[in-house]
């Protein structure tokens, strides 16, 4: 091979080199592909509200889980047109479950998933909003209830204390299912309305991203009504009402509760599963608040059965330390 030969095939095997590698290192820098969302989902997510999602993320998961997860994020409306919020809750724990490797989520809002076959292959189930009456078989209701009774994990956000009920109006239909979750009904004022919320149970491991302290919060919030006791789940989160203004703007039904208790969040078993139920998740910002994802990531842990935490009644004399055996 002449000299002029040999420099013409060391450019080509340089400019090869170099293009392999300028592509290998575009690919490593590339996002990663979104997750597979319901078409709905994705047309209600601006590529602005998705940066949002994807900077408040959490890095890491608060455990390593003790096997490959499965979650089911199902948020089916019948009656309701749905809250604004659902499509960015679906996105940020599709994303916290890829980007930590804590568990793999699908969305469905077909009743079938509930099906056993279908339903086994799932770890917990989240409600993400879920008003109205989602389905009505006698045969899927009792599948899930099997499902969670038996240890398998359900989380409920903000609307699903309506879940299963004849909407409008929200007539009970599956009172079971309220007894399943912890509580029922949601009056509320203004969907901006701002509250201080305390910590019931600092020390829990579902409340370490608060630091053991209290903080200020603008949200719908709840104000439910029984089954709901302290005698039967685990208050995290509720409001202080020596510091919060609870007449501040226009109510929708009856906001006082007698006895000024004001939940917001809990942990508690049914069966051998594991139940959260969190009522702050009326907007869309709630889920690029990169505190309150720490905080659903430790909850998704939980009832998926990897982070272990306590689901003694509140009511429960101090020492008291229930935690529920997970299935799997």
């Amino acid at each position: 091979m002449n000299i002029s030969r040999r420099l013409k095939h060391a450019v080509i095997t340089l400019g090869f080199c170099f293009v392999f590698a300028a592509a290998e290192s575009s690919a490593a820098a590339a996002p990663p592909n979104p997750p597979t969302l319901p078409v709905a989902d994705a047309k209600a997510l601006s590529a602005e509200d998705r940066m949002r999602i994807e900077q408040a993320i959490p890095p890491a998961a608060p455990v390593t889980p003790k096997k490959p997860r499965r979650l089911l994020l199902f948020d089916l409306n019948v009656g309701y047109p749905g809250h604004r919020s659902i499509a960015h809750a679906n996105y940020a724990f599709m994303r916290m479950g890829e980007k930590t490797g804590a568990f793999r989520a699908e969305v469905s809002r077909d009743p079938s998933v509930f099906q056993p076959e279908s339903l086994k292959q799932f770890d917990a189930v989240v409600f993400n909003n879920v008003v109205g009456n989602p389905f009505s078989d006698a045969a899927l209701r009792k599948s899930l209830e099997e499902f969670v009774r038996g240890g398998g994990g359900l989380l409920g956000i903000h609307g699903t204390t309506f879940a299963f009920t004849i909407w409008p109006g929200a007539k009970e239909d599956w009172p079971e299912f309220g007894v399943m979750l912890g509580a029922r009904g949601g009056s509320h004022r203004q969907s901006d309305e701002h509250v201080y919320i305390k910590l019931d149970d600092p020390a829990h491991p579902l409340n370490a991203p608060f630091g053991g302290k209290g903080f200020e919060y603008r949200d719908e919030f709840f104000r439910v009504h029984e089954p709901y006791s302290r005698e039967t789940l685990r208050v995290l989160l509720s409001i202080d009402t020596e510091k919060t203004d609870l007449n501040q703007g226009r109510q929708f039904g009856n906001t006082v509760r007698a006895d000024n208790d004001y939940a917001l969040a809990w942990v508690k078993t049914y069966g051998q599963g594991r139940v959260f139920y969190c009522t702050i998740g009326h907007n869309p910002y709630v889920f690029w608040d990169p505190l309150m994802l720490k905080f659903y990531l430790g909850a998704i842990q939980f009832v998926l059965g990897d982070l272990e935490a306590s689901t003694a009644p509140s009511s429960a004399p101090p020492g008291t330390d229930t935690k529920p055996t997970a299935r799997r």
